[in-house]
């Protein structure tokens, strides 16, 4: 069971990390892509397979890219949800600089889904951190995207705020770019508030650093800009000269500004020319409300015109226009509910595998260390059996050797009066000989050979792997470092053939006829006649008493002074 949860685990670990290999390549080429070609990058990181089932890193990863992407090129943010786990993966891991910028990219989703709160709350935590760090740049969108909040929510004076908090940010940070598009910000917000004349000012300051600049969608932008003022101040010549200077330097969004010029056009009754600027905002935008104004000041010119027949179908073409807005709304709003259903379907699947396979990893984990412990305990055992013999074999050897210096010193002088000492000395050599004889065969049970060989056959992964002739040399060498006499000591030793010779080796491991067998290559059958064939030749009649016992007890009888 053990062995098939650790081969789940480590396919999905496989697999996991084969996906994240390839997701991390396409984010590769997408960061790459992305200065200078983002809407290649966006396609990229919209064709990564299953972002929501990448690990956290890449997860985290993919989320800061496409957000990036997506605010090039003016598209939405990802779901809050997934944001919201980004985000927790860069307050652990991440910068401050990243945590702030996912922070304005959560808030943003939030906005999107017209969540106000929680995305007040969202642009707050990552202001505070921007402006601790003295991120200052990230800090001026952050408040750029507050005040569009609160454009939302029709507070002026708090809208106004945020964008001279961005303007001063943008220009600690250097940005001057962005700090004229604050400037612009906040003229506008002055327009509404018919401070025109301080609107002027600020808008002609954003005027000419982008001029400086030779920006050319800054220039337009703020041309557009200048237009409107221009025209609230009633200077219609200087107001259609900056908005012909917008077209000049924006060709591909002119849809806005030749509405401004048609509404211009209009209001000062100059209906041929508002039909001719209306005529030119047919070209594709990406203001969804761009057709039914479009309708609704065609349906104003034709009345002025006096023409109400087709003011009328103006004005019907009008409604219809906004219920088909409302109803495609309506239905993005469906597809994008299912779709956040979805992907929050996927990120809680995701959180629930992910929790699985660290608990699974930490009861393998767990059982792992308990199994190594109960493995070195095993042997720490095994080892202070084998020091306590070796001990113990040191000693009586130390007293074999001193018996042995007491025999020599003895046969110095008068061979009479020491002969019973001598004898005495003699018998107590022979015992130590058989002690030393039985300690060293013990110790043999404890080493390390013994107990491979002795697991061996109980290891499903080895099963019917016999011993090599590596194994019998090691064996035989160990067998007889232990017990150096035991051939000569048995009887008939010149009789016994090779087999029989091998299974007196294996006697000393003291395993079963099945154990036996498996190490042998054979079958339990022809163990156990060649255990009894062994028998036969040593001429052991005492069937209580196994083959090994037999050998070390005819050693132990043939040990010689």
């Amino acid at each position: 069971m053990k062995n098939i949860v650790v081969f789940v685990l480590l396919s999905i670990a496989f697999f996991s990390c084969r996906e994240n290999q390839v997701a991390s390549e396409q984010m590769d080429r997408a960061e790459t892509l992305l200065p200078v070609y983002p809407d290649s990058a966006y396609v990229i990181l919209e064709g990564v397979e299953l972002p929501d089932k990448l690990n956290e890193r890449q997860f985290a990863r993919w989320c800061m890219l496409y957000c990036r992407a997506a605010d090039k090129l003016f598209k939405d943010m990802l779901y809050a949800e997934q944001l919201d786990r980004a985000l927790g993966w860069y307050k652990s891991h991440g910068t401050a600089e990243e945590q702030a910028w996912i922070g304005l990219y959560l808030g943003r989703s939030f906005v999107e889904d017209k969540l106000f709160i929680p995305a007040t709350k969202a642009y707050s935590e990552a202001l505070n951190l921007a402006k601790k760090k003295h991120l200052y740049n990230v800090a001026g969108y952050i408040c750029s995207y507050m005040a569009d909040l609160y454009t939302y929510t029709g507070q002026g004076s708090e809208e106004r705020r945020k964008y001279e908090e961005a303007a001063e940010f943008f220009k600690r940070a250097g940005n001057i770019r962005s700090y004229a598009f604050a400037l612009r910000d906040i003229s506008i917000t002055w327009v509404f508030e018919d401070s025109l004349s301080l609107a002027l000012e600020l808008m002609l300051k954003a005027d000419s650093i982008v001029t400086g600049m030779n920006d050319s969608v800054g220039i337009a932008s703020i041309a557009n800009g200048l237009g409107n003022i221009y025209e609230h101040l009633d200077q219609i010549d200087k107001a259609k000269s900056y908005f012909f200077r917008s077209l000049t330097y924006d060709t591909a969004e002119q849809t806005s500004t030749y509405m401004a010029l048609s509404t211009l056009s209009y209001n000062q009754s100059q209906l041929d020319s508002a039909r001719y600027y209306i005529q030119k905002t047919g070209n594709p935008t990406g203001n969804l409300y761009i057709p039914s104004d479009r309708l609704y000041l065609s349906y104003l010119i034709e009345k002025e015109a006096a023409n109400i027949p087709k003011a009328l179908w103006y004005l019907e073409q009008c409604h219809e226009a906004k219920d088909s807005l409302y109803d495609k709304q309506k239905q993005v709003d469906i597809i994008d509910a299912e779709k956040r259903h979805d992907s929050l379907a996927v990120i809680q699947d995701n959180q629930k595998l992910h929790s699985i396979i660290y608990l699974l990893s930490g009861l393998i984990l767990i059982v792992g260390l308990i199994g190594i412990l109960f493995y070195l305990h095993k042997d720490r055992k095994r080892l202070d059996k084998i020091n306590k013999q070796q001990l113990l074999l040191d000693e009586k050897e130390q007293l074999l050797a001193k018996l042995q210096k007491e025999i020599r010193q003895n046969e110095t002088i008068n061979a009479n009066v020491k002969q019973e000492e001598n004898k005495q000395i003699r018998e107590k050599m022979l015992q130590a000989k058989k002690e030393i004889l039985i300690l060293k065969c013990e110790k043999l049970q404890h080493s390390s050979l013994f107990q491979e060989l002795k697991e061996r056959p109980n290891n499903k992964k080895k099963y019917g792997q016999t011993l090599s002739e590596q194994d019998w040399e090691n064996l035989k060498e160990l067998i007889d470092s232990a017990c150096p006499n035991w051939q000569t000591a048995v009887q008939n030793v010149e009789t016994l053939k090779k087999a029989e010779i091998e299974t007196c080796y294996l006697s000393f491991l003291n395993i079963s006829i099945k154990s036996e067998a498996m190490l042998l290559g054979i079958n339990p059958d022809s163990a156990n006649k060649r255990r009894l064939r062994t028998r036969q030749a040593l001429k052991s009649t005492d069937t209580k008493m196994g083959i090994c016992e037999f050998i070390i007890q005819k050693t132990l009888e043939n040990i010689v002074i």
